[in-house]
């Protein structure tokens, strides 16, 4: 999900650079429909590579687990690991409500990093070791903390 037309500002000294930009898109703006300026705090969102890792690691796991047992799929894993440390919730369509719906992956960055800290965790009590690639978001995440 995009967060839409935005500027990210990060300091003060970043408002003064921003402003003259940020002017000349209010002034341009087709006034045919409203426009709404918001200020908010920024989450930054879960990125491809903490994606593309937590989908290496689910296969990994299913390499080792589905020998014993067969519905341990790199999907059947995904499931696991979702339903274990992210939990469930209920869904409601209409008139009608779905309980116990697996909780979806967590959309910003260090959310996804807790859940994927619990994941790696959890795998290295089971003895499947997960890959850490040397140049990689969540890597690098675990080194600011370790910090």
């Amino acid at each position: 999900m995009s967060q839409g037309d935005h500027v990210l500002i990060k300091s003060q000294r970043a408002v003064e650079t921003q402003l003259p930009f940020l002017l000349k898109r209010i002034e341009s703006w087709d006034y045919s429909t409203p426009l709404v300026v918001r200020f908010e705090r920024y989450d930054d969102p879960r990125s491809l590579g903490q994606n593309a890792l937590f989908h290496i690691w689910c296969r990994e796991m299913s390499e080792t687990f589905v020998k014993k047992v067969p519905n341990a799929t790199e999907e059947g894993m995904k499931f696991m690991m979702k339903s274990m440390f992210l939990g469930t919730h209920s869904v409601a369509i209409g008139k009608e409500t779905y309980s116990d719906q697996v909780m979806p992956l967590p959309k910003h960055k260090g959310e996804m990093c807790h859940f994927m800290d619990q994941v790696y965790a959890w795998a290295a009590e089971k003895d499947v070791l997960l890959s850490l690639p040397q140049y990689n978001e969540y890597t690098e995440l675990k080194r600011k903390q370790d910090k």
